[in-house]
């Protein structure tokens, strides 16, 4: 999950994360002693895996659009959802924690830990991956994709689109041709039930946007392609995905495969 994160949203909103439990963590007495839990309390281990994925959706929901806060409440569902649990348990373990400060800061200090640690490891994953970009990116075709080549999405609100954009460099040339390629697969539980996929592939100027774009309806394999300019200087390429389901079934899946990115310079 953190990785795919990184992938969307920029460093600042990691880094958000870690402040948030940074400030949970020195805003805890450590004062008191370990008390036996009663029923229906998480266990610490627990507890530390839903604070996890709790204070991650409060740091995607602050990175949102001022007009999508709304999905808030969706972001934090979710993290119930994934954990088998209710809000209800969420709030009354959370109480009964805060009233024994020393068993919360012994999970908060395991929690910043494994944060540092995670942060860490996708970071250095990351450079190698930019380095790699550009050790490449000096030939005459390229393969520029940086996300995973296999993405599966539903119609919740945090997994309904996928998002990709790269900033103007030295590596792409005017007359540059993008071409945007993948298999697609709609999974549905119900047959009758329309489902749609919106893509759409965008190549940025300073006073424009160029921009390809299609509505799947069936599974199958598809092809965007672009030129860039050969007169105004480009500022980025971006793309994205954005996945239909009138039913908004949960059950129900579109999956991108296969995918690439290519630069092809014009010889």
């Amino acid at each position: 999950m953190i990785s795919q994160v990184l992938k969307i949203f920029p460093d600042r909103m990691m880094r958000r994360v870690e402040t948030a439990i940074l400030l949970s963590f020195l805003l805890i007495v450590t004062e008191g002693c370990r008390q036996k839990r009663p029923d229906g309390v998480l266990s610490p281990r627990k507890m530390e895996v839903v604070l996890y994925d709790y204070h991650l959706a409060q740091a995607v929901v602050m990175e949102l659009p001022r007009d999508e806060r709304y999905a808030r409440d969706a972001y934090l569902d979710w993290c119930f959802e994934k954990n088998g649990i209710t809000k209800e348990q969420f709030d009354n373990s959370l109480k009964w924690y805060t009233r024994y400060p020393k068993e919360l800061a012994l999970i908060y200090e395991d929690l910043s830990t494994r944060i540092d640690k995670e942060y860490e490891q996708v970071s250095n994953s990351v450079q190698l991956a930019e380095k790699k970009a550009l050790l490449v990116a000096s030939g005459d075709s390229v393969d520029i994709w940086y996300l995973n080549r296999v993405s599966i999405l539903n119609t919740s609100d945090y997994m309904k689109k996928l998002v990709f954009s790269f900033p103007a460099d030295t590596t792409f040339y005017p007359s540059d041709t993008i071409e945007w390629d993948f298999a697609h697969t709609f999974v549905e539980t119900q047959d009758s039930v329309p489902h749609k996929a919106y893509i759409e592939l965008s190549v940025y100027y300073p006073d424009s946007v160029s921009t390809i774009d299609t509505m799947l309806c069936s599974t199958g394999h598809s092809n965007l392609s672009l030129v860039i300019d050969t007169v105004k200087p480009m500022t980025r390429i971006s793309g994205s995905v954005n996945y239909l389901d009138l039913a908004d079934d949960r059950k129900s899946l579109f999956i991108l495969s296969d995918v690439s990115l290519l630069r092809f310079h014009k010889r």
